[in-house]
């Protein structure tokens, strides 16, 4: 597989992960380890072992580690220099440990024939392609090298997750905070693209029912939303229950798919068929 010249990507998302260490983010204690175990406890639970796996938006590579590890053939996709880098490096290193491969490209030209994988776990792009018509081509895409059937996995950033964390950090009696704050649950861009300070974090933040539609609109069935950190994230001790993850683990399963709680959760899984 080569790698796409010149993939398409937003020079706001390049900038910020070029500066900043996705890859430390989801080891860091507390809520990295919520973010990565529950991330890997719907891979497991959603996702059939074995198959052949596009890793779309990939990252370092930590998702896609765990998914060779368990027996899935993977492919990992990122448009960032950096993240191909770090990702090469890790499977490289992976010595008597599945490996993974890894190229340059983006979720909107998938260097994949059609009908030629069994899953597509599209993380990142689904929300750093603000725009919805650049989101439905990546669905498209995924669904075009599903094999009927396959199934796809897609995670957005909720619309009020910056108005709790901003909430819990104490910082919504800034002025300036409260201004991005209020912008982002009116349009859902995370910041406003004429005052955005270089490097800032650049993406849409759905509506749980938007994402439903525009997976719908793409073609896909049997859609089923899936909270990832659901109500956790948001407790002031959750680094030190976190070092004996399960009880946390297993209230946030039992929630997962009550409506309800959905929009309280920083990041909704949507997970559907082919």
């Amino acid at each position: 597989m080569s790698d796409i010249p010149g993939p398409q990507v937003d020079p706001r998302v390049l900038a910020r992960y070029e500066a900043y260490d996705e890859d430390a983010r989801l080891w860091q204690p507390g809520r990295g380890d919520l973010v990565r175990l529950r991330t890997w406890d719907i891979f497991d639970r959603f996702l059939p072992a074995g198959g052949r796996v596009l890793d779309v938006g990939g990252g370092p590579g930590t998702h896609a580690a765990h998914l060779a590890d368990r027996g899935d053939h993977v492919t990992l996709i990122d448009p960032v220099p950096r993240h191909v880098a770090q990702a090469h490096a890790r499977a490289q290193a992976r010595a008597g440990s599945a490996p993974f491969a890894v190229c340059l490209g983006d979720a909107t030209r998938l260097p994949v024939p059609s009908a030629s994988v069994d899953a597509v776990v599209l993380m990142g792009p689904h929300y750093h392609l603000v725009e919805r018509a650049d989101r439905l081509v990546a669905l498209a895409e995924a669904r075009r090298v599903l094999r009927p059937g396959g199934r796809l996995l897609t995670e957005v950033i909720s619309r009020h997750a910056w108005t709790l964390d901003a909430t819990v950090k104490g910082l919504t009696g800034s002025p300036e905070v409260w201004a991005d704050v209020e912008h982002t649950v009116e349009t859902g861009l995370s910041q406003d693209p004429v005052t955005a300070a270089p490097g800032s974090f650049w993406a849409y933040f759905h509506r749980p029912d938007e994402l439903t539609v525009e997976l719908a609109v793409a073609g896909f069935e049997d859609v089923a939303l899936v909270a990832v950190e659901g109500f956790a994230w948001l407790l002031g001790d959750l680094e030190r229950r976190m070092s004996e993850p399960e009880p946390i683990l297993a209230a946030v399963r039992l929630t997962e798919r009550e409506p309800s709680m959905l929009g309280c959760s920083a990041h909704v899984m949507g997970v559907a068929r082919a």
